[in-house]
């Protein structure tokens, strides 16, 4: 992994991570930034491996591991949100978390050159578009800045 650890933090960040898991592709992108996050020193809380849902649930915990997400969003420092996949899921926990005034990080690995949507670009504090963006400082620098944000790229 690139970068160094950041020694020294006096609150260690967290994140709630929002991402699809539903093939190959998602799986590997996925695990890869819950690693690199972790390498650079986050506290990183995956639904994925926190509460993750057999698809038969029955209803009391089907809503208990509704009702724990949204405790880990609002408890987190910011929710990172992987829109590769546009998954509804992650989109959702990311306009729960707008709504609670939870900070929120876009990647979109795919993106290219290809507008991002309105509504996120609005809501976030920082989009990433590749992982060399992941790095030492850039989602410090995100919540500390994130009135100052603006989403430079196409639109749609």
């Amino acid at each position: 992994m690139e970068g160094k650890r950041k020694e020294g933090r006096e609150r260690k960040i967290s994140l709630y991570f929002a991402s699809p898991f539903f093939n190959a592709e998602q799986v590997e992108r996925e695990e890869y930034l819950k690693a690199k996050l972790r390498y650079l020193d986050y506290d990183v809380w995956s639904p994925k491996e926190e509460c993750h849902l057999d698809p038969n649930a029955d209803i009391k915990l089907r809503k208990k591991v509704f009702y724990k997400n949204l405790d880990a969003i609002l408890s987190c420092s910011a929710v990172f949100a992987v829109t590769d996949g546009k998954d509804m899921g992650t989109i959702w926990e990311c306009g729960f978390a707008y709504a609670n005034s939870v900070p929120i990080i876009y990647y979109a690995e795919t993106l290219g050159d290809n507008p991002f949507n309105l509504m996120l670009a609005e809501s976030g504090i920082c989009v990433l578009t590749s992982r060399k963006e992941l790095k030492v400082g850039v989602i410090e620098e995100a919540l500390e800045n994130y009135k100052d944000y603006t989403f430079k790229g196409v639109i749609e």
